[in-house]
């Protein structure tokens, strides 16, 4: 008896198989997810996955393990298809409908995506010309209950970007210009011999004026950041406002449209794979409070 697939379902059990195991057959496990530990051995396979056991712990782990949709039920076309609707930056209600899961499934998947992005968009160093500029944005409570304020303070964006297009943008402090803040999340970054271009603001031209003392480079104007403000207030108005204990995350993403960086959902669900890009839903937003 032949037996028909015409809804194709077990073609795509095959194709969700085949990806995850293509996906996950390149990962590098640098140590046991669990205590770290640095010796394990092979322990078998799960679905095509390659599994170990750790001689520290006895505990077993996988090339799965702690990857952006590490427990998810969900099959991995639907993770990257949704993964192209965050860099089109669609609405949660349209990816919960296009994709069909619930819009609380959609709002926690935008959110490891964007965790996971939030880990890669550090650069290993700022030379040469180095531009930088401020976007101050009102404190935003959006999703949170039991407001016991009505204030809304400002909010220190800094962002900066060196002249081969490495960049980075941080929330830095609320209210009050931070130095300390500042040298630990961007300036630290820079390097010593680079020069610094700074933009409207006189506390980030007092930091140019002392790192640059008689550095002399042919110095140019950086648009992208000289406009930055702008450019910013205009990308954030897609998502009808974002909380600020996500914003970091956010701009993981901004900086990827701002640099005009060639970006697509398959590439960008490898390398949110590659690391320990997992976070519990519980977790996320709690390391930006």
């Amino acid at each position: 008896m032949i037996e028909t697939d015409s809804n194709f379902e077990q073609l795509n059990s095959l194709m969700t198989f085949l990806l995850k195991k293509d996906i996950y057959k390149n990962r590098i496990i640098e140590a046991c997810p669990n205590c770290n530990g640095k010796k394990y051995i092979r322990y078998g396979a799960y679905k095509g996955i390659q599994r170990y056991k750790c001689k520290e712990c006895s505990k077993t782990f996988s090339n799965s393990t702690n990857s952006l949709w590490s427990y998810s039920k969900k099959n991995s076309p639907k993770w990257i298809q949704f993964i192209e609707l965050v860099i089109e930056r669609k609405s949660l209600r349209f990816c919960a409908e296009k994709l069909e899961i619930s819009l609380v499934t959609a709002f926690y998947w935008r959110h490891k995506v964007l965790n996971g992005l939030n880990f890669d968009s550090i650069p290993e160093k700022l030379t040469n010309n180095v531009f930088i500029s401020k976007k101050l944005i009102p404190e935003n409570f959006k999703g949170s209950r039991n407001i016991m304020t009505d204030k809304r303070h400002n909010i220190w964006v800094i962002a900066a970007k060196s002249s081969n297009d490495s960049m980075i943008a941080k929330p830095i402090s609320k209210i009050h210009w931070n130095l300390n803040s500042f040298n630990k999340k961007i300036y630290y970054l820079i390097d010593k011999k680079a020069y610094i271009t700074t933009y409207c603001d006189r506390y980030l031209s007092a930091v140019a004026a002392k790192h640059n003392k008689k550095r002399e480079y042919q110095v140019f104007d950086d648009k992208r950041i000289k406009t930055f403000p702008n450019i910013l207030n205009l990308w954030l108005k897609k998502y009808h406002g974002v909380a600020t204990k996500y914003l970091e995350n956010y701009l993981s993403l901004f900086i990827l449209f701002i640099i005009n960086r060639k970006i697509d959902s398959i590439s960008i669900s490898n390398q949110l794979i590659t690391g320990n890009r997992y976070i519990r839903t519980n977790e996320i937003g709690l390391t930006l409070e």
